[in-house]
């Protein structure tokens, strides 16, 4: 339930703090868990391209070929994941804040 809808409930007489607090944990622990995931990609896509171009020496044949190709398939999508993903954290933050300052009221 979003914060618009928990604050309109609450209006309607609906609405149960225990709820709510439910609800912003989860919200609080399911972006810091998008976060760590994200930081955790990027960095570790990172890391396995750099290792598959140090072996251009010693692996030279037609799989580093093709695993260079795969990895070179895949960037672009989890570019656009990351870039995506980054509105949907900035998105749960202002939500998350909404329903804390609910609650203080």
């Amino acid at each position: 339930m979003g914060a618009r809808r928990l604050i309109e409930a609450n209006r309607n007489g609906v609405f149960m703090s225990n709820k709510a607090s439910a609800d912003l944990e989860a919200m609080i622990e399911f972006r810091s868990h998008l976060m760590r995931f994200n930081q955790l990609l990027a960095e570790e896509f990172s890391s396995i391209h750099a290792h598959w171009q140090s072996l251009g020496d010693v692996w030279d044949d037609d799989k580093y070929r093709q695993f260079g190709h795969a990895l070179d398939e895949v960037q672009p999508g989890i570019q656009r994941y990351l870039a995506a993903t980054d509105n949907h954290e900035a998105h749960l933050l202002h939500l998350i804040e909404n329903l804390r300052r609910f609650l203080e009221t």
